[in-house]
């Protein structure tokens, strides 16, 4: 259950500063928890007040949050790397991608889920590439410590 509280915070953090950035952007000087082009923050803006649009973008945040803990536990699997790759991929781009629809970070349109599936697949290379990397860096100095 820590855990989850956890990932959750962490979502809720990511978030605001993710909405910091979209106000920066297109706010005009006003803060704003999504951003007031997209096809949901015009639909948020349009049918609740600001405190509810606030509340509604802290739970997103949280369940971006709560998606990337759960979806931590395919690597608890006894799959191959390249399926539990594969599988937390396609888990973590779908519901990412939804979630970010559903806060307001763009419009529902090609180019801009293009756009955000474009800098996800960046980011989730570079964070594997990375992780890839300590591991076999970890394993080299088991092997070396062994022996072999």
């Amino acid at each position: 259950m820590k855990h989850y509280l956890y990932s959750a915070s962490l979502g809720i953090s990511i978030g605001l500063i993710i909405s910091l950035i979209m106000s920066a952007c297109f706010g005009h000087g006003t803060y704003l928890p999504l951003n007031p082009l997209s096809t949901m923050g015009r639909y948020y803006l349009s049918h609740f007040n600001l405190v509810e649009v606030m509340v509604i973008s802290v739970l997103i945040w949280a369940a971006i949050g709560l998606l990337f803990q759960i979806a931590d536990r395919i690597f608890k699997q006894e799959w191959s790397l390249a399926k539990m790759t594969f599988v937390h991929f396609l888990l973590t781009a779908v519901g990412f991608t939804s979630l970010g629809l559903l806060a307001g970070w763009f419009p529902i349109n090609l180019i801009w889920i293009l756009f955000f599936e474009s800098i996800f697949v960046i980011i989730y290379a570079l964070i594997f590439w990375i992780n890839y990397q300590s591991m076999k860096k970890h394993i080299t100095a088991i092997n070396q410590g062994l022996g072999k």
